[in-house]
């Protein structure tokens, strides 16, 4: 295992972070009423926005290399890079399948 640029620890502070909020906050009273509440509401911006962001962590992640002087560091910006792009895409076709499963239809929301 290997925490690059900190990111374990940045993640797990601030899981723990909203666990504790959530947890002395409470939950949002007549927030959420009825199942269809939860449906989203406008599928072309949350498809933008995943891919907003998807771009975003390949400058952030690949930047964390801090440089890509020699053929060292540029072969593991290379990984960093080839990590990202499988493990996002991997995660949502995860969910896609699964919803799949479960609601017997393909769900583009769900991902």
């Amino acid at each position: 295992f290997m925490d690059f640029a900190g990111s374990g620890v940045v993640h797990m502070c601030g899981g723990v972070a909203a666990l504790v909020g959530a947890a002395i906050v409470g939950p949002r009273k007549g927030r959420f009423v009825g199942e269809e509440s939860f449906d989203p509401h406008n599928l072309p911006l949350i498809i933008l926005g995943t891919f907003i962001l998807w771009f975003g962590w390949y400058g952030f992640n690949c930047g964390s290399t801090l440089g890509m002087q020699d053929m060292a560091q540029g072969t593991m910006a290379a990984q960093v890079a080839m990590n990202t792009t499988i493990s996002a895409g991997a995660c949502g076709l995860t969910v896609l399948f699964i919803r799949k499963i479960i609601y017997k239809k393909y769900d583009i929301g769900g991902m």
